[in-house]
């Protein structure tokens, strides 16, 4: 397997790339660690808020699918929703190293819901079901072409 650097494989740019780096993988999960720093996009006043762990937990995702797929055919994904989101410590602080392992269900069609948690230390941070779209070239031109009409 290619040793990749995290922003290879996030499209985000800049700062919206939160994610430090990964840690494990395996067949069916992805553990990757995020340092809370002064640079943060969603810092307030210095406390990143618990909820907006959901965007790291949505790119664990794009990091697994990007070490497992290089010639993949699918570009881009959408984070449609969560379910079963639990927050058990409300605020983050600058310094603070969070792991997120996120399991990896099947996908139909580019659409997957798969189960997340967060952790600083041993402590459990949050933990969701989230949703996603990860539409095949394909998909995504027949989407276009049918909203272009």
């Amino acid at each position: 397997m290619k040793i990749c650097k995290i922003q290879e494989l996030i499209p985000h740019s800049g700062e919206m790339v939160l994610l430090d780096d990964w840690v494990e993988k395996g067949k069916d999960f992805i553990c990757v660690k995020v340092t809370i720093k002064n640079d943060n996009p969603f810092l307030q006043n210095g406390v990143f808020p618990t909820f907006k762990i959901l965007e790291m937990m949505a790119q664990s995702l794009v990091v697994f699918r990007g070490l497992n797929n290089h010639d993949s055919s699918f570009d881009l994904g959408f984070l449609l929703g969560t379910r079963g989101f639990e927050i058990f410590k409300p605020s983050l602080f600058v310094g603070d190293e969070i792991l997120i392992k996120t399991h990896i269900s099947e996908d139909y069609e580019g659409v997957g819901v798969h189960y997340s948690e967060a952790f600083l230390r041993d402590d459990r941070v949050a933990k969701a079901n989230i949703s996603v779209f990860n539409p095949s070239k394909e998909q995504l031109r027949g989407i276009l072409e049918d909203r272009n009409g």
